[in-house]
């Protein structure tokens, strides 16, 4: 913790520097509340119909065509299924805590999304760690069926779903 004759030494370093550049510091701080007031204007909401979301959603069907990925997951033995049903069962749980939190909490019982983590301190973090893990078993799983391509089809499938997932509000 600084003391005041270090505070006030940075204020005369600080004032020294601006003044080498002609600038005062009631200057440097009138530009600093501009660009603060500026960067807090409110922006209007971007419509979730954009290039990005076409592509990632292009994307993943053709992934998803392409690799005949419910065909495999269904029926080749090249999968390992201890990791891969254990991956579902993880990634189940971080989807069913998010339609929890969106559906029951946001839409049914009216709490705001900023007071998510007062009512249940534990969710996100739990989601997020068994999203990591079933990731991660996932990859493992599938594996042997498409090798070095496995998280590269796996990250395109999942932002299809995030992008499909964020397309649906607008719906209904």
């Amino acid at each position: 913790m600084a003391d005041d004759s270090t505070l006030r030494a940075r204020k005369r370093f600080s004032e020294h520097f601006l003044n080498l550049y002609g600038k005062s510091l009631a200057d440097f701080d009138k530009e600093g509340e501009e660009i603060l007031q500026k960067a807090s204007k409110k922006k209007e909401p971007q419509s979730p119909y954009n290039l990005s979301s076409f592509f990632w959603l292009v994307a993943s069907a053709a992934v998803f065509y392409y690799t005949d990925f419910a065909i495999a997951i269904q029926v080749d033995p090249r999968i390992n299924r201890y990791w891969f049903n254990i991956g579902v069962v993880l990634i189940g749980v971080n989807v069913f805590i998010g339609i929890y939190f969106v559906v029951v909490c946001s839409w049914i019982r009216k709490i705001s999304s900023d007071d998510w983590e007062k009512h249940f301190p534990f969710a996100i973090p739990f989601a997020t760690a068994c999203f990591a893990l079933g990731s991660l078993c996932l990859n493992v799983g599938l594996w042997p069926l498409w090798k070095l391509l496995t998280p590269v089809i796996l990250f395109i499938l999942f932002m299809g779903f995030v992008v499909f997932v964020s397309l649906l509000p607008s719906f209904c």
